[in-house]
Formats: C-alpha cells, sequence, structure tokens
C-alpha cells in the first residue's frame, strides 16, 4: 500500500526538479557587475538612470534582430491602448514597455518567458494586451477573423521547412491547420481569399529557373525579404505595415507584384 503513496510524491519531486533546472540555466541577462555599469550609471543608488536610450542598450547586445519582424520602437502608439503595467518612456514604446530585462528568462514548467511583463505561453495572447480593440481601421486581430472565411495553404512539399514567421502566420490565418502548423507545414500555396494563389518556401533563384518573368535578385526592393532565399509571408507582408493587407509597399498598378514579376 505504501508504494501508492510513494508514487506521486516521487512523480512531485521530479516535476518540482524540472522546474527549479529551468530556473537556474538559461539566464542570459544574469549580468555580472561590470555589464551592470554597461547600463546603468550608478546601478547601486539610482539604477533608473541609464546610460544611453534603452533602446540603444538593448542593441548592443541584440544587434542580429531583425527589425522588419521586430515590434516598431521609439515610437508614440496612435490606436493601440497601453495597459498600466507595460510602461511608456516618455510616452513612446521601447524594448522596456513589452520586456523586464531583469526579470526570469522561464515561465513555471518552462515555458520560455523573452522576459515579457506578462506571462504567456502562447504570444499572441501577450500581444492582444494592447492590439484588442475595434477602432476606425480594423486592426491585425480583426483581420484573422476575416482570413478564417477563405484562406486555405496547401503543403507541396513537406520536405522544405518554412521559415519561423511563414509559420506563425499560417498558424493563426489558416484555421484548418490551427496551433499545429508547425509540425505539418512545408513548401506549399497560400491561396488568399478572393485573389490568386503564391507559393511561399521556395528558393527564389529555383523559381526563376522554372519560371520565366521573374527579375534577378540583385535588381529586387530590399523592401522585399527573403529567407535563407526563400519566399515567405514575410517577402510581401509586414505585420506591422499601414498600407493596405499589411503590404511590404504600395501595390497600386501591381507594383508589389511586378517588383518580381515583370511580364505582370
Amino acid at each position: 500500500m505504501r508504494h501508492l503513496y510513494t508514487l506521486p510524491i516521487v512523480g512531485l519531486l521530479v516535476l518540482v526538479i524540472i522546474v527549479a533546472a529551468y530556473t537556474v540555466t538559461d539566464t542570459p541577462h544574469n549580468f555580472t557587475e561590470a555589464e551592470c555599469r554597461d547600463c546603468h550609471i550608478d546601478h547601486g543608488k539610482d539604477p533608473a538612470r541609464l546610460a544611453g536610450p534603452v533602446t540603444e542598450l538593448c542593441r548592443d547586445c541584440h544587434k542580429r534582430t531583425i527589425r522588419a519582424n521586430s515590434h516598431p520602437v521609439d515610437m508614440s502608439p496612435q490606436t493601440a491602448k497601453i495597459p498600466a503595467d507595460l510602461p511608456l518612456t516618455d510616452g513612446k514604446v521601447t524594448c522596456n514597455t513589452c520586456h523586464n530585462i531583469h526579470g526570469e528568462a522561464r515561465q513555471i514548467f518552462g515555458y520560455r518567458s523573452y522576459f515579457l511583463r506578462r506571462p504567456a505561453s502562447d504570444l499572441r495572447f501577450f500581444c492582444v494586451s494592447c492590439h484588442e480593440e475595434n477602432r476606425a481601421r480594423p486592426g491585425h486581430k480583426e483581420l484573422v477573423t476575416l482570413a478564417h472565411m477563405g484562406s486555405q495553404y496547401i503543403v507541396t512539399d513537406p520536405d522544405q521547412p518554412l521559415d519561423p514567421l511563414s509559420i506563425e502566420c499560417i498558424g493563426c490565418h489558416d484555421g484548418s491547420l490551427g496551433g499545429d502548423a508547425q509540425f505539418e507545414l512545408g513548401e506549399g500555396i497560400w491561396s488568399h481569399p478572393m485573389t490568386i494563389a503564391h507559393p511561399i518556401g521556395v528558393h527564389y533563384n529555383t523559381a526563376r529557373m522554372r519560371t520565366a518573368g521573374l527579375r534577378p535578385p540583385t535588381t529586387l526592393d530590399r523592401k522585399l525579404r527573403f529567407y535563407a532565399g526563400r519566399m515567405g509571408c514575410g517577402t510581401c507582408h509586414d505585420m506591422y505595415s499601414t498600407l493596405e493587407a499589411r503590404l511590404v509597399m504600395d501595390n497600386t498598378e501591381s507594383r508589389l507584384c511586378t517588383a518580381c514579376h515583370y511580364d505582370k
């Protein structure tokens, strides 16, 4: 009979050890005394007094952060409603607005926290902390609802993985895939509602060899982003764009299309 009580206790101890292990490991913001002085003029007496703007201080370490896929910073929010626990700096959004630089690297049970000021195992729930109200111009949340009415992604080559941004986009915008998208997606065709289909995950140079009418990569507008040479959702769309359909550039007279296709 004792064994029946012993098993739950052992299981609980194992769980505690796992949680503790995640707590003490993977702590990139566990700064040394010298590193504290890189950001704080006097971190002991006046920790709020920084050696420079927050964005610049963060960028010193995060040089590889891709600007196009990161939230805009050093800007005053015009439509989003910012909660009190997400602090602005002089009325502007900074890295410090969403991230607690000195927070924990892991949430309980090992989820990466990304140092976010609100715990969220699904980052979409963190985004709606600010982006949740329906205003004169529909926000990203409302557009997601519209996308579920007709968008469809068809995988043509599961052995060619998509870039992480495209996986996130399709995981939300195609209701038939949802949260399991990362296990199912590969190179394929994305059918936008009421528009023509377009491939993603395809290497641009490979597409040029198969299809006539594509411009050389060296002549393309730099607004068009590629991921290891492959096309993705982020090639044509930027979730922070203010243009229609979140396009990376104005598509009047098919300017975006003809940026790649000179025969359109």
